[in-house]
């Protein structure tokens, strides 16, 4: 199975419509290459020339879906492409618009089915817009943001508490209550508690890249990759469990070689134990409880390049991006690569890509205010790479590469402990605001 994705990994810069020339090889780990593989069935190959090119058609709203998370709702519209919103409010409506788009027969249809949830409402307007119009009466917040790879817009509910209900006071005529009574007129119903959560009922699964006789990438001054990564990953799981109770599991806790496929099953196996026992039930928030986060360190060709990057599973959202995937994949991407298109058949679901861009984000920006507070770090964000250990794990999985070794600024900090345990506090602290979230 690796084999095969490693191959159909060669194509997808082409698929991602972002390579119009090839990437050169030098730029990435040296590999042996891989032999020429035939494709499983559920990998698809469109000829050359079929790439997609550019489109002066108007962007189709094609789909709309919602999904309810313990504390918000979520309604997403699924694009043909990028577009402009605006957004404007009162005290009573919230009005988001998407200018210059169509609504879909599809996404009409699944509209007038009632099957969007309340406090929100969409319509096709004039002038070729789509508008959403979210009831603030009902809210008691909400948040709409554009994603990418592929290009949606997401909406978050956040719904109103129901008013308490207030004790009936006492009959007319009855001059001194009892003082029973006299406290139970004063006192409103107060709010249920939220349920307490059973011991270690969060499952986080923490993969220190490489190891063994895969060293990773190396800096110039002998530190190496697979070092530094299993000692982040080792202080990220002390704080986890001294702080949040939470089953935590390293795929490799020594300087033992384990495959992609290794880790990816490891995993999977683990999810599915732990899902399956009296601490949590096999559902959609048992899911949402059970994390992965791969944990790497960057290398590039100009010694100047430094910084931060988070990865969730998609197309890969650059050239840089397709590289990186391609180093910690264990392959490279040749000279004459054909441009063909892939198409990945057995996609994720859905709702567990866009809680990895939740957690994505949510790891990023913890992670990158915990280490400005020491020092001047460079943040390029949050993107998406065909990366194979996100590819195949069951459950919201990031990638995180914690700084480039191949940079002498970088390649100094990732050799200290208080570098390695600010690390691993930014990152802890981008998983307690996921789970707080859920």
């Amino acid at each position: 199975m690796k084999n095969a994705f490693a191959l159909a990994l060669i194509c997808y810069a082409a698929f991602c419509g972002i390579v119009s020339e090839p990437v050169s090889a030098s730029a990435l780990s040296p590999h042996p290459a891989w032999s020429d593989t035939a494709f499983p069935a559920h990998m698809l190959l469109a000829k050359k020339g079929t790439s997609a090119g550019r489109t002066t058609t108007m962007p189709t709203v094609n789909n709309v879906r919602s999904h309810a998370h313990e504390k918000y709702t979520r309604v997403v519209l699924d694009l043909s492409r990028r577009v402009k919103i605006k957004e404007k409010k009162d005290q009573r409506n919230a009005t988001i618009t998407l200018t210059n788009v169509n609504l879909s027969k599809h996404a009409r249809q699944q509209i007038k089915g009632n099957g969007l949830p309340r406090a929100i409402v969409i319509a096709s307007g004039d002038a070729r817009t789509v508008t959403i119009v979210l009831d603030l009466q009902a809210l008691r917040k909400y948040r709409v943001f554009t994603l990418r790879q592929p290009d949606r817009v997401a909406v978050d509910l956040f719904y109103a508490p129901k008013m308490p209900a207030v004790t009936a006071k006492p009959k007319t005529g009855t001059k001194n209550p009892s003082k029973p009574a006299r406290q139970a007129q004063s006192r409103v119903a107060p709010s249920p508690l939220p349920s307490a959560k059973s011991p270690k009922d969060v499952l986080v699964i923490i993969d220190p890249g490489h190891g063994g006789r895969d060293p990773g990438t190396i800096g110039r001054k002998g530190t190496k990759e697979k070092t530094v990564v299993l000692q982040i990953s080792k202080y990220l799981r002390d704080l986890i469990q001294r702080r949040h109770n939470a089953k935590v599991l390293l795929t490799r806790s020594k300087d033992v070689f384990l495959d992609l496929e290794g880790r990816v099953k490891f995993a999977n196996r683990k999810k599915l134990q732990w899902c399956g026992g009296k601490a949590m039930r096999l559902n959609v928030e048992a899911k949402e409880k059970c994390l992965f986060i791969s944990i790497h360190v960057n290398s590039h060709p100009r010694k100047s390049i430094k910084g931060l990057e988070v990865y969730y599973f998609g197309k890969a959202s650059d050239p840089r991006a397709l590289q990186v995937a391609a180093r910690e994949n264990g392959m490279k991407l040749e000279n004459d690569t054909p441009p063909w298109q892939v198409i990945i058949t057995d996609k994720v679901m859905d709702h567990t890509i866009e809680q990895s861009l939740t957690f994505a984000h949510t790891t990023s920006d913890k992670l990158v205010t915990m280490l400005r507070k020491h020092y001047k770090i460079k943040n390029h964000g949050v993107k998406t790479a065909p990366f194979y250990v996100l590819r195949f794990t069951n459950m919201p999985s990031i990638l995180v590469e914690v700084g480039f070794i191949s940079n002498s600024v970088e390649e100094r900090r990732l050799r200290t402990k208080t570098f390695q345990k600010r690390l691993a506090e930014g990152i802890y602290q981008g998983i307690q605001a996921y789970l707080k979230a859920l």
